[in-house]
């Protein structure tokens, strides 16, 4: 058999060259003829661009002389360029890693740990090389596509929607660059999902050399080195037995992923501290209003799918959010003659759900006591992000922390009421409670519902007994321009309340289509409507209204309505007509069975295959069991009180399924029996625990579930048990670990998540101590340690988790368990 030459095949790791630049070099080039013409191209314009910079530095400084300024504007420009260069030599050495990651996986494994794809270390996630593969021999001609798409397509319909003055509009350069995406790896769901859906999350990895630029007027702006980072959640739904197998297609970001890029011509005049950051938040929040939830990509894949039920279908709940305060923050503003304070602000981030509380003067413990509420789209996965700042006007404000809050566990919990220790800050928490909402479809609970929202704060105004589900569908017999007998190009504005929507604009037709979903909080149905206004976007006045009232929808079949409703005022005529359909749920912080709705995607029943029902809560419940997190989780004291006291929640979603021992990819030593509810070998109790460490995040977490038969301590033959923990050989106040106490239980129940920062070389080394204790009063005679263990931790595997039962010890004989890996 003939050998291959290996010369003569292309290397996997580089990307193909796009067809027309190899056939150039092929033609008109010697290999080595372009390096050298390229070196000198490149020494030449270098040499002149120094020359230049030079030229402007020395000639801004004879001004500052000639012009007699203050020598404080020569050191604040000194101060601008030397934050601006070493701002830029991080981000552009941050850059330089990614794209060498990008460019060669293998190579950068040894270089950069952190940033290594979730495939190395998560057993549950696949490494899809063959997508990065088939994407590096594709990306040279979805550039070409692009290019055509923006010159041809894109341009075109830029200029209809500007000005005259604005009509020079072009983009100048379109470059996408020879890095494609990279597919970091994939995860499908295939446990606790319904028969006819498939989740799939998929880790992209975008470090990009594309460079795209725009001018206007001869004035020319543009970006260029594009970072994302992030989960891409991709939904196929309903499954169906006839092609293409896939009713639809849904594609979207549970949490903000990580953007960055760099601005290139006048854009680069905005790389300055303040404008930067402005900039920059402008674009995410572009990009975020786009892709991330509530927001999707919705594709339907047959035509008997409802397109409008697939993109938008009905939240999982809503999340009241009571940001209470703070205590201990950093004093960021030093005065001359004060001590220094701080002037504290949070702000809240659910997907692209955005809430800022008040700004409080001068205080280091803020009482903000401000609620707000958020749509909750998935239950698993989604996080809230709360960022605490210190307002500085006229400069960049200061961070105080951050913290990262699972809203799976809350949702299973209900209410939690808590203090977060802040992150990457020396001290500081915030006071949060947090209240699940489920959706009601029943009329009756209207009254109930009110009148928790009423009790719950003082504030009740600014809570909501309902939720409204407003759908745009059309309009028809729309009226012409009376002079010009022109056809509108009409849009819809929503109002409930302080609330406003707006709906895209249909060029030039009487009989509009927008088929476009809004969602509105409500206080009280019984005062409030819904107030539907149809503009005309050439004109601006007024065609015609519609109003309303949500008391309708409490008495309407299933509390919803979809019909025609007549047009009045503006110009609208007799025949001028608005299709709504509205759908009204209740929120309530019960659940009920009877409350369950199925989501029918297909609209011919007999093409549907047979499904079962599940509880509403059970068909997207953990879908994230297994899955890492990229945000680090956070400690929560249970102790609403007091923020001093410890007990620790994390948010991991890996931790919280550890919860769970019967789940798939949790270990245990020996299957469950009987003898695990007896008192242990030494009468004293069993604790059954969890343990997992994480290479990733170099934390060991511990979830302490539950205590059983322990060794009875007062008269009463009970005891008030609490878990207390270290992580030998550090006894140190930073290393204990305290459970909450348990009153009057001999079995207590904690379900706690506790984390050690511990590097992996030392783990080897260490051994958690427990012990379980007895809360005794001062002068009580009752004993205090109930009993205790030392687990050896030198078997742990990473990210594997290890859940069973531990026999208790008496203190003054204690042997070291060993945990047992095989099993």
């Amino acid at each position: 058999m003939p050998k291959e030459n290996p010369a003569s095949k292309p290397a996997a790791s580089q990307p193909p060259a796009s067809p027309s630049r190899s056939a150039s070099q092929n033609e008109n080039e010697t290999p080595k003829e372009q390096p050298k013409s390229a070196f000198e191209d490149t020494m030449v314009l270098s040499l002149v661009q120094r020359f230049f910079k030079s030229a402007v530095v020395t000639f801004g400084v004879w001004l500052v002389g000639y012009f007699n300024f203050s020598f404080s504007w020569l050191l604040l420009g000194l101060v601008v360029y030397g934050w601006r260069e070493r701002f830029t030599q991080v981000r552009d050495m941050q850059i330089e890693i990614s794209q060498t990651a990008a460019r060669d996986e293998k190579k950068s494994i040894l270089a950069r740990v952190e940033d290594l794809p979730s495939w190395v270390y998560f057993p549950d996630v696949e490494r899809a090389e063959w997508i990065n593969h088939i994407l590096s021999q594709v990306w040279p001609y979805v550039g070409i596509y692009v290019q055509n798409l923006l010159t041809k397509t894109v341009e075109p319909k830029i200029k209809e929607n500007l000005p005259a003055a604005l009509q020079s509009f072009k983009f100048e350069k379109i470059d996408l660059g020879d890095i494609p995406p990279r597919v970091g790896g994939v995860k499908v769901y295939s446990e606790r999902v319904k028969r006819d859906e498939i989740y799939m999350d998929i880790e992209i990895l975008y470090s990009s050399d594309a460079d795209v630029a725009v001018s206007i007027k001869g004035i020319t702006a543009g970006i260029k080195d594009l970072q994302i980072r992030g989960t891409l959640r991709v939904v196929f739904k309903p499954l169906m037995n006839v092609m293409p197998l896939f009713g639809g297609l849904n594609v979207y970001f549970l949490n903000n992923p990580s953007i960055d890029f760099n601005l290139t011509s006048l854009a680069n005049a905005f790389d300055v501290p303040g404008f930067s950051e402005m900039l920059r938040s402008i674009v995410q929040d572009q990009i975020f209003s786009i892709m991330v939830l509530p927001n999707r990509i919705s594709v339907p894949l047959a035509e008997n799918v409802d397109a409008n039920r697939l993109r938008y279908p009905l939240p999982k709940g809503v999340l009241r959010i009571h940001m209470l305060g703070a205590a201990d923050l950093k004093r960021a503003d030093f005065g001359v003659l004060k001590k220094g304070s701080s002037d504290p602000y949070s702000v809240l981030r659910i997907g692209s759900q955005k809430f800022k509380t008040k700004t409080k003067n001068n205080t280091l413990t803020p009482v903000w006591d401000e609620s707000f509420e958020a749509v909750i789209d998935e239950k698993s996965g989604q996080y809230m992000d709360i960022n605490v700042f210190d307002e500085d006007p006229g400069n960049k404000d200061d961070e105080l922390g951050n913290v990262s809050l699972d809203i799976e566990p809350v949702s299973k919990k209900g209410v939690m009421d808590a203090w977060l220790p802040l992150r990457d800050i020396e001290s500081g928490m915030v006071h949060v409670k947090l209240v699940w909402l489920n959706l009601c479809n029943n009329p009756t609970e209207i009254d109930r519902a009110l009148k928790q929202m009423k009790s719950e704060s003082n504030n009740s105004e600014n809570l909501s007994s309902c939720i409204l589900m407003a759908c745009v569908d059309s309009a028809k017999d729309l009226p012409k321009s009376k002079k010009s007998l022109m056809e509108p190009s009409p849009y819809v504005e929503l109002v409930l309340g302080q609330q406003k929507e707006k709906t895209n604009i249909q060029t030039s037709t009487i009989n509009p289509k927008w088929a476009e979903n809004f969602r509105f909080l409500v206080h009280d149905p019984y005062f409030q409507d819904l107030t539907a206004l149809v503009y005309d976007k050439n004109t601006s006045k007024l065609i015609g209204e519609c109003k309303i009232l949500l008391k309708n929808l409490l008495s309407a079949t299933d509390m919803t309505i979809d019909q025609l409703f007549d047009m009045k005022g503006g110009d609208s005529t007799s025949t001028s007509k608005l299709r709504l359909q509205l759908v009204l749920r209740i929120l309530s912080n019960e659940y009920k069975d009877e409350w369950q709705e199925t989501e029918d995607l297909l609209l011919s029943e007999d093409k549907l295959p047979p499904k079962t029902e599940k509880p509403v809560g059970e068909n997207l419940e953990d879908l994230s069991s297994h899955m890492d997190s990229s945000v680090d989780p956070v400690s929560v004291y249970e102790s609403a009180s007091s923020p001093l006291e410890a007990g620790h929640l994390s948010s991991d979603l890996d931790d919280l399924a550890t919860q769970s021992p019967s789940m798939e990819g949790l270990r245990q030593r020996k299957s469950l029996s009987p003898s695990i509810e007896s008192a242990g070998q030494h009468g004293r109790g069993r604790i059954q625990l969890t343990l997992r460490y994480s290479c990733l995040r170099q934390k060991l977490v511990v979830v302490v579930h539950k205590c059983v038969n322990l060794l009875p301590c007062d008269d009463d033959n009970l005891a008030d048990p609490y878990v207390r923990m270290y992580l030998l050989p550090d006894k140190s106040s930073t290393s204990k670990r305290k459970t909450e106490v348990v009153k009057n239980s001999l079995n207590p129940i904690y379900d706690l998540t506790f984390e050690f920062a511990v590097a992996p070389g030392e783990l080897a080394t260490r051994t958690l101590d427990i012990a379980v204790k007895h809360n005794k009063s001062m002068f009580s005679s009752d004993r205090q340690i109930i009993g205790v263990a030392f687990i050896q931790l030198h078997n742990i595997e990473d990210s594997k988790a290890v859940t069973d039962f531990f026999d208790l010890q008496p203190e003054d004989c204690v042997e070291k368990i060993s945990i047992d890996s095989e099993n």
